[in-house]
């Protein structure tokens, strides 16, 4: 699998010429208030480990795996995914994986490595397509609130940006990841919210040309087993 080095999340995005979907004016409204909200459904996937889901018009199934390696100084925690997301233009398939090292002081447990997690795509996604998650400083607040993330997909030539956000529930996520805002152009066009009882997708609407990328992005976060989260 391709991976993509975030170091700390300091990024430069390179956006492509594919026409602006949020103007300055929609922009000022709450991107709640301008998405459409969708919660997560089952359904039959094509076996037990491989669970069916269905998050509006895209349907598929997700194997998701998690490993521990445990020593008495270190430790490490790994992650994997593997997704089918069919969409209106065709089936997505994402391949999906990373984690987070440990090291153990004195029964002390101390973060060594900042945690990681990449997707590659395939199937009728666009050549460049390509996701990349990493831990990000954000303020103190922030942090207090929950763990800090953030990230970035590729997807036919737009550069989407994530990180970490609380967009409903409980102010405060009691160590978990509550849930992700993702943006284009520093235009906030969708997330995920997991501070509840089932994760709820918000998407642009209908007809948007975000409209696919948000989905692959939100579900490919959704899927990511953050240890944080364990």
């Amino acid at each position: 699998m391709r991976r993509l080095s975030l170091g700390l999340i300091v990024m430069t995005l390179t956006v492509g010429a594919a026409p602006v979907a949020v103007s300055a004016q929609d922009a000022a409204v709450p991107m709640r208030d301008r998405t459409e909200r969708i919660g997560l459904s089952g359904r039959r996937g094509p076996s037990l480990f491989r669970p069916g889901f269905a998050v509006g018009e895209y349907t598929g199934w997700a194997s998701l795996r998690d490993n521990e390696v445990r020593l008495p100084w270190q430790s490490r925690d790994f992650t994997s995914a593997e997704l089918s997301i069919v969409t209106p233009g065709g089936e997505v398939t994402a391949s999906c994986g990373g984690g987070q090292g440990h090291r153990n002081i004195l029964g002390i447990t101390f973060d060594r490595d900042t945690i990681s997690y990449d997707c590659d795509y395939a199937g009728a996604a666009p050549a460049d397509a390509a996701m990349g998650l990493a831990l990000a400083r954000g303020s103190f607040m922030r942090r207090l609130q929950q763990p800090q993330r953030a990230g970035f997909l590729s997807w036919n030539g737009v550069e989407y940006r994530t990180e970490t956000r609380r967009i409903g529930g409980l102010p405060f996520g009691g160590g978990a990841v509550m849930g992700y805002v993702i943006s284009r152009d520093g235009v906030e066009i969708g997330g995920v919210d997991l501070n509840g009882m089932r994760p709820t997708f918000y998407l642009p609407p209908a007809g948007s040309p975000d409209r696919d990328a948000a989905a692959v992005f939100a579900l490919s976060l959704w899927a990511f087993r953050d240890p944080a989260n364990r």
